[in-house]
């Protein structure tokens, strides 16, 4: 399975979370931040895992714009693609705004017709032990079923 994890941080919680991701449960997978993002062909990738960073008013950095935008651009449908969102943020910010990239990424990867894994994740950054598990709980799951997202 080609597995492509993408990380953008701006106080180092969501590097720490794909990190994890990537030394404790995916090894084997592509591990880049959204800085470099645009070299990788989504054609190729079977699983994406976002750790995306949301900064200010509930907007996505400028690393994660431009991925955005080639996601807006591409006319193509990834249906069998599967995807996880799990962003770190902080509570403080309300609502509205809180890990907002985890939401904005998720709508347009629902556009695409790729598949979530499970339920995105939005956790404030005092709580990270729990993403931590939480993550390893939803992706070794799906794993441990052969991958398929319509389980």
């Amino acid at each position: 399975m080609n597995t492509l994890i993408l990380y953008d941080t701006l106080y180092g919680h969501n590097f720490e979370l794909g990190n994890f991701i990537y030394q404790t449960i995916l090894p084997s997978a592509i591990f880049l931040s959204f800085k470099e993002a645009l070299q990788v062909k989504l054609d190729s990738i079977d699983l994406l895992i976002l750790c995306p960073c949301t900064y200010g008013e509930g907007q996505l950095t400028a690393s994660e714009e431009k991925f955005y935008n080639y996601l807006c651009q591409c006319q193509f449908s990834v249906p069998r693609l599967v995807y996880y969102i799990a962003g770190v943020g902080d509570k403080n910010f309300g609502p509205a705004k809180f890990a907002n990239a985890v939401n904005i990424f998720d709508r347009q990867l629902r556009q695409h017709a790729a598949s979530p894994l499970a339920s995105s994740l939005k956790i404030d950054y005092e709580d990270l032990p729990t993403a931590q598990q939480t993550v390893t709980d939803e992706i070794t799951n799906f794993l441990r079923k052969g991958g398929d997202s319509n389980y």
